[in-house]
């Protein structure tokens, strides 16, 4: 895995979406331990299956007796029993495999969150990506702006403390730029760690941030029973009442059946032996107070109690997934009215700052109110940016929440 890995980070220059769902799919260390996680409960659901099936052994001994004479006597014997009913045997098997279901609605969510932390860090690196642009850009206005300033300055059209702040805005400028390279290599870091490959070198990200359309539209007390979450919890209850069960399976008779076959003999068992024994035999056992007089009362009361928990803890988790399902559809829906606001105001910004530019150099603005205006443009190219990515950010957090992975982590 080191060295694919390694090749992998080697040959990597830009990365599509489908490049690092790939590479998580095969690497990514969560969703190993996740499957591991649904191997470990399908091995407990088939072990305890043994106890239905027949147990056979076989026993070869040998017994010198000295007490007259001394006598060597040799035995060969198979036994073989086999269980016919058994309540608890049956009650753990359903635990079993209520584990098993519990365990695949887990690795649904495991799947859910691994995808939701590639999509973040995917986001992020395009962020920081089209951030760099947008503040070289932002850099070049302030140089254009502090270069006029010193213009006017120079031809005594304007004061020395308003070239010094122009000079001041754009090394400003300047550092936002190291800043945000900087930005993008912890972002670079942060994808790499998600996707489970230690990638090096200057790599970037193909993918741009968007205003998505969505149409999607859902029964939110319907929805929220099939998230995982719920789910998990749900089969959490139904553990709890095969324990229930099984807490009372001392309280039922025991039903299994016996075979046996033996040959003795003093010079080794092998035919023609001098004894030859079998046996056939059912057997009812009937538990009476095995461990102690209320211990079967207080394991049921105990499971009881459990199981009560169990439901409110579902109960609980239902409430809370309708509530958070309605928080992040509005989130959402917010978000996505942002990005039209912001872009609304950008367009305004871009042309306010195109006619204030050109009454500045006439000498009909005042400086301040042009930096304002040119302020404004940069804020607003923040913010639309900003917008964009917390807009297709709220859109994964849906994802996560109801376990969607879009068939792409498998």
């Amino acid at each position: 895995m080191f060295c694919a890995c390694s090749l992998f980070s080697q040959d990597v220059q830009i990365l599509t979406w489908r490049d690092c769902i790939d590479a998580a799919n095969k690497y990514n260390q969560d969703l190993i331990i996740a499957k591991k996680d649904l191997a470990i409960a399908e091995y407990g659901y088939y072990s305890s299956w043994n106890s239905y099936y027949p147990a056979v052994s076989l026993k070869y001994a040998f017994n010198r007796d000295g007490s007259e004479a001394v006598k060597d006597k040799w035995n060969l014997s198979a036994t073989a029993s086999q269980s016919l009913y058994n309540f608890k045997n049956t009650s753990e098997i359903k635990t079993k495999k209520a584990v098993i279901d519990k365990t695949i609605s887990q690795l649904t969510q495991s799947y859910a969150e691994v995808y939701y932390s590639i999509k973040e860090a995917f986001l992020k690196m395009c962020y920081a990506q089209e951030n760099i642009t947008l503040l070289d850009n932002i850099y070049d206005l302030r140089a254009q702006s502090a270069d006029i300033v010193r213009l006017q300055y120079e031809g005594g059209k304007e004061s020395k403390g308003n070239m010094l702040k122009a000079q001041a805005q754009k090394n400003s400028a300047y550092i936002d730029v190291l800043n945000a390279k900087r930005d993008l290599n912890t972002a670079r870091r942060t994808l790499s760690e998600k996707i489970g490959v230690d990638l090096s070198g200057d790599f970037s990200v193909k993918g741009e941030l968007t205003l998505k359309e969505d149409k999607t539209e859902f029964d939110i007390d319907a929805k929220a029973r099939e998230v995982p979450d719920v789910i998990i919890s749900s089969a959490a209850v139904k553990i709890a009442e095969y324990e229930v069960s099984y807490a009372k399976g001392d309280l039922y008779p025991n039903l299994s059946a016996t075979a046996s076959a033996g040959l003795s003999d003093a010079q080794g068992p092998v035919p023609p032996s001098e004894s030859k024994t079998w046996s056939v035999g059912i057997s009812l056992n009937y538990p009476l107070f095995a461990n102690g007089l209320t211990s079967v009362k207080n394991a049921v009361d105990s499971a009881n109690a459990a199981l009560e928990q169990s439901r409110q803890e579902y109960n609980k988790t239902l409430l809370n997934m309708k509530t958070t399902l309605q928080d992040i559809q509005m989130t959402i829906e917010k978000t996505k009215d942002n990005v039209g606001a912001y872009q609304m105001f950008l367009e305004a910004s871009i042309q306010r700052q195109k006619e204030a530019n050109i009454q500045y150099l006439a000498g009909t603005m005042e400086f301040q109110t042009w930096q304002d205006i040119e302020q404004e443009l940069v804020n607003s190219q923040q913010s639309h940016l900003s917008a964009l990515y917390n807009y297709n950010v709220a859109l994964a957090e849906r994802d996560q929440i109801l376990g969607n992975t879009n068939g792409e982590i498998k």
